[in-house]
């Protein structure tokens, strides 16, 4: 149950839902109350001016499985900030050869494809590739993401030795090879700039 603290807290007044911080607001401009849970986890209620206070904490106790699951999605998401700054270069690089190989060679396997060669590389933009020639190319900074992620990533490219393009052959070959591969694909479309931006030194 939400306890409403009606004193104001830097200017607004502040709600409290357990151990929830919750900032509300008066708005000219909205038109219907909004929740947001900004990056640090702290929680805004919007009021529309011309609203109701009592309809706009109504909204706010139905939004409380979306919000307790941002807060958990963004406590993640700066968990794995944290977990990701910082590492050698030359001991990655290393690292991440080694587990692509074996991940490589053991997946191909299954998959009853063979590629030529492996890369490792550090590109802005791609955490691989798969060359005409059978080559695979792959980001040294996947090994700073989960096992998972790696995998994912390994899987997605020897799959494009049957399949080139993304259409939905290509789709079932990944899923079939990878039940669970979209998790692993929205990990990396979540906290894939966080490891572009890690510092190597």
């Amino acid at each position: 149950m939400w306890r409403i603290y009606d004193r104001p807290v830097n200017g607004a007044q502040q709600l409290l839902f357990h151990e929830w911080p919750v900032h509300e607001r008066v708005s000219h401009r909205a038109r219907r109350p909004r929740v947001e849970v900004r990056p640090d986890g702290a929680v805004v209620l919007t009021i529309p001016q011309r609203g109701s206070r009592i309809a706009a904490l109504r909204f706010l106790e139905q939004s409380r499985a979306w919000i307790e699951r941002t807060r958990r999605r963004l406590a993640a998401a700066a968990r794995d900030r944290v977990a990701i700054a910082g590492a050698n270069r030359k001991e990655l690089k290393a690292r991440a050869e080694q587990q692509a190989s074996a991940m490589l060679d053991e997946e191909a396997a299954r998959l009853g494809l063979r590629y030529t060669a492996l890369r490792l590389r550090d590109p802005r933009t791609r955490w691989g590739s798969c060359g005409p020639d059978g080559s695979i190319m792959l980001s040294m900074r996947l090994g700073l993401a989960p096992q998972e992620v790696f995998r994912y990533v390994v899987v997605h490219e020897l799959c494009h030795l049957r399949w080139r393009g993304h259409g939905a052959r290509f789709w079932q070959l990944v899923e079939r090879q990878m039940p669970r591969y979209r998790e692993a694909k929205d990990w990396l479309r979540r906290h894939g700039a966080a490891l572009h931006e890690a510092k190597l030194t």
